[in-house]
């Protein structure tokens, strides 16, 4: 029973039920990691597959994520 409290009581004073990866902001910054990777190498091995206004948008989200990430 002790230790069910005890399991309880962390439980309380975290914000989010979820552990480790949520407080860091590791997975916020992960993806907007592969968001300007997602835009900017389809460019960079010359294949172009979007118009250049979408991965700008595309990769300004990526940036205001990483932003989002290490400001948290």
């Amino acid at each position: 029973m002790d230790e069910r409290e005890d399991i309880q009581t962390e439980q309380k004073g975290r914000s989010c039920p979820v552990g480790y990866g949520v407080e860091s902001g590791v997975p916020i910054i992960g993806l907007g990691l592969l968001l300007i990777l997602f835009a900017l190498v389809p460019y960079l091995i010359g294949t172009g597959a979007m118009p250049i206004p979408i991965a700008v948008i595309i990769a300004a989200g990526g940036l205001f994520m990483i932003w989002a990430g290490l400001y948290r």
